[in-house]
């Protein structure tokens, strides 16, 4: 999985903004096919939502991306602008899949757990929107500080439980193999496959 820098925004007012992302996405899906990668989710480029608002112009220009591109990019909830509900709007309208990140969601709708319900009804939604569910792939941190800080912490305390159904789990912690270490000690026994950010 790929995910490339913030300076990719596919919605932007700019349109040297837009074309810029376009070369970006190019030249990571063209590292892909060097390695062999297929032209699948299986070899994801991993986007944000980009600029507020703009969700319509977020569909057509995923549209307009190359073959390379368009077969292997997925988007991904954040904790400011595109919330859970919306990127999965937008990702059943450009038929891509949606990468959950429930850390991201309870930030954005200001939850004080991982079992509210909306973070199970996520994860599942998520899941039609990949063509093989035996691939969603769903994101994983805690608040440093606290349970909604947007800051990253060292290691993963948290885990929602909706997460024992998905089947690919990337860490996004600050001591990443410790992190993973950690969870296939203490939570991962169930087969579930995770992976460092």
């Amino acid at each position: 999985m790929l995910h490339p820098d913030q300076f990719v925004v596919l919605n932007s007012d700019s349109p040297q903004t837009v074309a810029n992302s376009f070369k970006i996405l190019e030249t990571h899906a063209h590292v892909l096919d060097l390695l062999g990668q297929p032209r699948s989710p299986w070899a994801l480029i991993e986007i944000h939502g980009g600029k507020g608002g703009r969700a319509g112009r977020l569909v057509e220009n995923i549209a307009r991306l190359p073959e390379g591109v368009r077969t292997r990019i997925a988007f991904e909830n954040d904790e400011y602008i595109y919330s859970a509900a919306e990127i999965l709007d937008i990702c059943r309208r450009a038929l891509v899949p949606m990468v959950f990140d429930a850390h991201h969601h309870v930030v954005h709708e200001k939850l004080d757990s991982y079992d509210h319900p909306s973070v199970a009804e996520m994860v599942e939604a998520a899941r039609t929107t990949w063509a093989d569910p035996e691939w969603q792939l769903a994101h994983i941190s805690n608040g440093r500080a606290r349970f909604g800080d947007r800051q990253h912490s060292d290691l993963i305390e948290a885990m929602p439980e909706a997460y024992r159904r998905v089947p690919w789990i990337e860490v996004e912690a600050k001591h990443k193999e410790l992190a993973i270490e950690k969870l296939h000690a203490e939570w991962l026994a169930d087969g579930v496959t995770a992976a460092t950010a």
